[in-house]
């Protein structure tokens, strides 16, 4: 074939298949919901004067969907009882800012119904809350539409706080980020909000002897106590982040490691230094993190209520009432009470635990940053005899110890493989519990 032939077919199939983020505008919603913007700011800046920690919530509210799936709202999902969502995935556990979401999309609702997506009110509240706490104001395109799946597994493995350093450098650029611009993103998400005693290391990265003191006696064996993430300006995003990653005062082991990697120490460096010079590059950052994934036009769909599916389906054909998760609902924050709706379900299926759900169930880290989880293979939660299995639950305050608990004793014989899923799924069941009681109360 001609090779002009085929250059011009190339250009074709570009021009035919543009990006999705293209699709978006600045006045998407300019006839079908003039007020849009405005009112999702309104109760922002309600929610915010009420509690400033409502910025860091939304904020890595949109981390947290954006970077598992696309900016799709599939974290606002509630889980069904036969299917676990990405809201119960375990760096999500402790996520907040459900309940502002779901306000701003009953005003909008009753303003203009069926016509503001809730992954664009996700986006925009962001970008609101970045505002509201003294950071730059940058640009975000709306038109986004809401996912029609929400897996668990989609967020199991989302990034957090004890990574190593070339790794966390590995996941932000797999989402088309480069080096400067994750550690912008890391300094605005982490200068504000809070961090639970539960997920502190203090031995596993080089730490400020007097800060380690201070947060110590902070903490003191409180689980659901918490410390402030930026100890000097703990509501103002602003560059006082990269200082205290030099001065080795952050309560995150990642923070730390960023100011003694090859890679990124320079970088801290430099915006400490000059401070207002990781404003610019924060922003841009966050206008392409809106965009990442997005589904528009006719995909997807615009959700009446952010956290249940408009026609929720089950390929099993079998229907009951489900609004009912596999953990208690009373236990994680923005779930929706059960009963509430009905949905086609199957029966539940039996889950086997997975490294990384063990690592993760423990990763639901900093309200306002970015998270991070172990990876690995599939393995099962009942261990053969004479194994030790790591206790998934940290002793209370600083982690650091770990204890082992006694194996259960292999099952041999016909009823072995349904007596390890019968078991497999209590222990899963009675893990939940155990982290959810841990989780709850403190932000």
């Amino acid at each position: 074939m001609d090779a002009r032939l085929v250059f011009l077919l190339l250009l074709a199939a570009a021009a035919s298949a543009p990006l999705a983020s293209a699709q978006l505008s600045a006045d998407f919603y300019k006839t079908s919901c003039p007020d849009a913007e405005k009112i999702i700011f309104d109760v922002v800046q309600k929610r915010f004067k009420a509690d400033p920690g409502t910025a860091a919530g939304l904020l890595r509210l949109v981390f947290h969907d954006c970077f598992a799936n696309g900016c799709d709202a599939s974290i606002l999902i509630d889980p069904m009882s036969n299917q676990a969502s990405e809201k119960e995935a375990g760096p999500n556990v402790s996520v907040k800012g459900y309940d502002v979401i779901e306000e701003i999309k009953t005003e909008l609702e009753k303003k203009c119904p069926n016509v503001v997506s809730c992954a664009d009110i996700i986006s925009v509240s962001a970008r609101d809350s970045v505002k509201l706490t003294g950071g730059p104001e940058y640009a975000v395109p709306l038109g986004r539409r809401d996912s029609l799946v929400s897996n668990r597994e989609d967020a199991d493995n989302l990034p957090g706080p004890d990574i190593a350093v070339p790794k966390l450098i590995d996941e932000f650029d797999k989402q088309g980020f480069n080096v400067e611009e994750m550690v912008a993103m890391l300094g605005g998400g982490h200068s504000i909000g809070v961090c639970r005693c539960f997920f502190i290391e203090t031995d596993a990265a080089p730490i400020d002897p007097k800060y380690k003191k201070t947060i110590s006696d902070a903490c003191d064996g409180k689980d659901s106590g918490s410390v402030p993430m930026d100890s000097t300006s703990p509501n103002d995003l602003d560059g006082s982040y990269f200082g205290l990653v030099l001065e080795k005062k952050m309560p995150l082991t990642i923070d730390r490691l960023m100011g003694m990697d090859k890679k990124t120490e320079p970088i801290v460096k430099a915006m400490s230094d000059k401070t207002t010079d990781f404003v610019p590059i924060f922003a841009k950052a966050m206008e392409k993190l809106s965009v990442l994934k997005v589904l528009t036009g006719k995909e997807g769909e615009i959700r009446k209520t952010c956290s249940e599916f408009n026609n929720p389906q089950n390929s099993s054909g079998s229907t009951s009432v489900i609004r009912i998760s596999s953990i208690d609902p009373d236990q994680m924050a923005g779930l929706s009470q059960p009963g509430s709706s009905s949905r086609k379900v199957g029966p539940p299926p039996v889950e086997e635990e997975t490294p990384a759900m063990v690592a993760t169930e423990a990763a639901a880290k900093v309200p306002g940053g970015v998270v991070v989880s172990v990876g690995g293979g599939q393995q099962p939660a009942a261990q053969a005899s004479g194994q030790e299995k790591v206790a998934d639950t940290p002793g209370p305050k600083l982690r650091g110890s770990q204890e082992t608990v006694n194996p259960a004793p292999v099952v041999s014989g016909a009823g072995a493989e349904e007596a390890d899923k019968q078991e497999g799924a209590a222990a899963l069941e009675e893990k939940k519990k155990r982290n959810m009681a841990k989780l709850r109360g403190g932000a």
